[in-house]
């Protein structure tokens, strides 16, 4: 796309751009960071908030900007409404997104690692506790360290020994957190390997190695606060200034509401992929990803387009869904017990 510059990008800016005080900002710094740093990454993931980031970075280049790279990580279980959208795009704005494949594709990981159950961090202390043949109904709390080793972590999550947050909550540390996990647990250990291995392979490892390639200065993601979750929880701000690997980072929607989201939409005219536009997702991600509390109902959707991938998710996460399934209904048989009593 053509490159404005500064004067014509101000008169632009002021012109043109809705009363949005929240965009505008982020339009003019979105701008200056494009500028002050060389070599940018921008991870891509044909989602919405992606789209947005592209759309804006290609709206607000300087002509003196630094080199731009975008990048896509193919996990190996990706709808083809995305595959789709990431050449629509790309044909849009005359650009190139790099597709970088996984080490091992999410079925290989899920096969040789173990499926991931619930979150990432559940799988991750799931993971540690298999690992070390744990006992879910051992209630020798003091003698854990002892039966089970370097475990530590994992066991302090299982028995709840963090102390809670400031607010008084449970904690991302304790099962506690999701109710009757643990008693669920005990009732119905799990006969199948957990692991959150899978998104290591895929995205991490990769992404990490493109950064040793490429080595950027600022890397751009489409996080929003509004998001919440643990992905959000330790970032304050839009701006992480360089730390150790070299590397700033920058969010050029953080602090973007929905509504802020929509009227950008609507203003720029954007277009999402038909995960969004026709199934009706709110977000996108690996086909079926069991992290994903809504999996099974967007499956159901998908089934009438992409058959195929949906059965593909089936066989790779299949077990976990029947096991997602069981808790449920351990946690509703519960709370439908302590209602008759």
């Amino acid at each position: 796309m053509y490159a404005m510059k500064d004067k014509e990008f101000y008169d632009f800016l002021n012109e043109e751009v809705p009363i949005n005080h929240n965009i505008q900002k982020h339009m003019m710094v979105t701008r200056n960071k494009l500028r002050e740093y060389k070599r940018i990454a921008i991870s891509y993931s044909a989602g919405s908030d992606s789209d947005c980031i592209l759309d804006m970075v290609e709206l607000v280049k300087p002509p003196d900007c630094g080199d731009i790279r975008y990048v896509f990580f193919n996990t190996g279980l990706e709808f083809d409404a995305t595959l789709r959208h990431i050449a629509e795009v790309e044909q849009k704005y005359g650009i190139t997104v790099e597709r970088i494949k996984a080490k091992k594709s999410i079925p290989a990981a899920c096969r040789e690692h173990g499926i991931p159950f619930i979150s990432k961090d559940v799988s991750d202390m799931l993971c540690r506790l298999q690992k070390h043949c744990f006992d879910w109904n051992d209630a020798s709390e003091n003698a854990t360290l002892e039966k089970y080793g370097r475990c530590k972590s994992a066991l302090d999550w299982y028995y709840c020994r963090r102390p809670p947050s400031a607010s008084g909550k449970n904690t991302m540390y304790h099962i506690s957190r999701y109710k009757l996990l643990r008693e669920f647990l005990m009732a119905y250990p799990p006969d199948f390997a957990i692991s959150a291995k899978c998104c290591d392979y895929s995205k991490k490892n990769v992404a990490k190695e493109f950064d040793q390639t490429f080595m950027p200065d600022l890397k751009i993601n489409g996080m929003r606060q509004a998001e919440g979750g643990r992905r959000v929880g330790s970032i304050k701000n839009c701006f992480t200034s360089v730390r150790a690997n070299n590397v700033a980072s920058y969010r050029p929607l953080w602090f973007w509401s929905d509504a802020d989201k929509q009227a950008y939409k609507q203003w720029r005219g954007l277009r999402y992929s038909d995960c969004y536009e026709v199934w009706g997702f709110k977000r996108t991600g690996c086909v079926g990803c069991t992290c994903n509390s809504k999996a099974i109902q967007e499956l159901q959707i998908a089934g009438q387009y992409e058959p195929n991938k949906v059965k593909a998710a089936y066989t790779v996460f299949g077990k976990s869904y029947e096991y997602r399934k069981a808790y449920n209904h351990f946690k509703n048989q519960n709370k439908k017990i302590k209602k008759e009593t």
